[in-house]
């Protein structure tokens, strides 16, 4: 009897497959996700462009030809954060259709606890703030102003109400927000949370008791 050969007593190999290929939102996501975590990780200067690309597994040029300027990519990375599936502001879009207290408690609910899943956004403004990259800039000038804008006209709205005493509605509403930011800076950058921590539902209700009690009409 003859001998089986070796190609015919084992079963041939199949040659593994090739990943399919992104598309090009796809690799553009990819270079948001992977230069978020870079920044935030090594600051901008730490995250050079070949060690983005490195990370992805492509090529420098690639990512030049998603993103001609350093600007597109900020933009990019920002809209990756603040911005729905259809394109809108997440945050205002969670806002539609809601009044008084529970304007105050959703904004503060939602920042909480978006810096306590991924405190990779509050790292990227501290970094961008220290070295003076226009991340920040672009941010406040865009979104940021954009969701001041709506709490100061809420806030106007109950002090024509007669449910504020009348104070400046910008100050008040940066006032709010400075209050929970800081506190999620504190708690996720500092790391104040080994030494302090409290249900995220019972800080977001201090700090609303605390900001409409302090701005009861008198």
């Amino acid at each position: 009897m003859k001998r089986l050969s070796s190609r015919q007593g084992t079963k041939q190999k199949k040659a593994p497959s090739r990943p399919a290929r992104m598309s090009g939102e796809e690799r553009k996501a990819q270079i948001v996700r992977v230069a978020t975590e870079l920044f935030a990780r090594d600051g901008f200067k730490g995250a050079t462009t070949r060690e983005i690309a490195r990370k992805a597994g492509i090529s420098e040029a690639v990512i030049y030809k998603h993103f001609s300027r350093k600007e597109d990519l900020y933009k990019a990375i920002i809209d990756s954060r603040c911005t729905n599936p259809g394109g809108e502001p997440r945050l205002l879009s969670m806002l539609k259709g809601k009044e008084g207290r529970e304007v105050f408690v959703i904004i503060a609910s939602y920042l909480l606890e978006e810096h306590r899943r991924d405190s990779s956004f509050l790292r990227l403004l501290m970094y961008s703030a220290l070295e003076q990259q226009s991340l920040s800039e672009l941010f406040i000038n865009t979104r940021g102003l954009e969701f001041l804008g709506f709490l100061e006209t809420h806030i106007q709205s109950l002090i024509e109400k007669g449910c504020m005493r009348g104070v400046d509605p910008a100050l008040a509403a940066r006032a709010f927000i400075g209050m929970v930011e800081h506190y999620s800076i504190a708690q996720e950058l500092y790391n104040a949370k080994s030494f302090f921590s409290r249900p995220e539902r019972k800080v977001v209700e201090a700090f609303v008791d605390i900001f409409l009690n302090g701005m009861k009409r008198r």
